[in-house]
């Protein structure tokens, strides 16, 4: 009897051991390193303008000695690079109008970014109020057009994401509070009007509005 029940009890053992492989397996193909990859693979941006592009991939973190970056063609060039926190970021100038590539080396893998510069456009570039203290900085990221905004000693919105419709660029992203906002730009002649569409935040007001021109460039740190 003691023999019978020490035999069914490694049976029951097993059957239960066997239950879990699935189980491992798909933890341990889940617990895969995430590949190396661009935050863009093609921008526009204008003649003097900055961008980044960055660099993400659980596989790049303390590569950071291994990570080179390069430019392709004379219309853009490397203004400075920046690693921090397992991510890695190339800022680059615009020269001239016309086409260049940004290519980035790592894991002796060539990783790139197609650039495309312009003289103007209507929604891309660098925008400031007449006290220099509002900041709004637009690029294209693909097809869909990507900014940030800084206000002097209140705060910064990164990744302001969004696309043109009737004239008008409307941006989604997350407040400083980490709620998310809506604001659209405009145009009025030579003015852009940035009005907060959708709000909750304390320091924002609902439907307000505020004149922006176009300002020489600066490093989005």
């Amino acid at each position: 009897m003691k023999k019978t029940f020490l035999f069914m009890f490694s049976i029951c053992l097993l059957l239960f051991g066997l239950a879990l492989m699935p189980e491992k397996t798909a933890r341990a193909e889940n617990s895969q390193p995430e590949e190396a990859r661009l935050t863009s693979k093609s921008i526009t941006i204008v003649k003097g303008q900055y961008a980044f592009v960055g660099l993400l991939g659980a596989d790049v973190t303390g590569q950071t000695g291994k990570v080179k970056w390069s430019v392709e063609g004379d219309h853009i060039k490397i203004h400075t690079t920046k690693a921090e926190d397992g991510q890695h970021d190339c800022y680059v100038k615009a020269v001239k109008a016309g086409k260049g590539t940004l290519k980035c080396t790592v894991n002796k893998k060539t990783l790139k970014c197609r650039v495309k510069v312009l003289n103007h456009a209507a929604f891309i570039g660098d925008f400031c109020d007449d006290s220099g203290e509002i900041y709004l900085d637009i690029f294209k990221s693909g097809r869909q057009y990507v900014a940030c905004y800084s206000q002097l000693r209140l705060c910064t919105m990164d990744r302001l994401k969004g696309t043109v419709k009737n004239g008008i660029l409307s941006l989604k992203g997350k407040d400083p509070a980490g709620n998310p906002i809506t604001v659209t730009v405009s145009q009025k002649g030579a003015k852009r009007i940035l009005t907060f569409k959708e709000t909750t935040w304390e320091y924002f007001e609902e439907g307000s509005s505020v004149e922006l021109k176009k300002c020489s460039a600066k490093k989005r740190d």
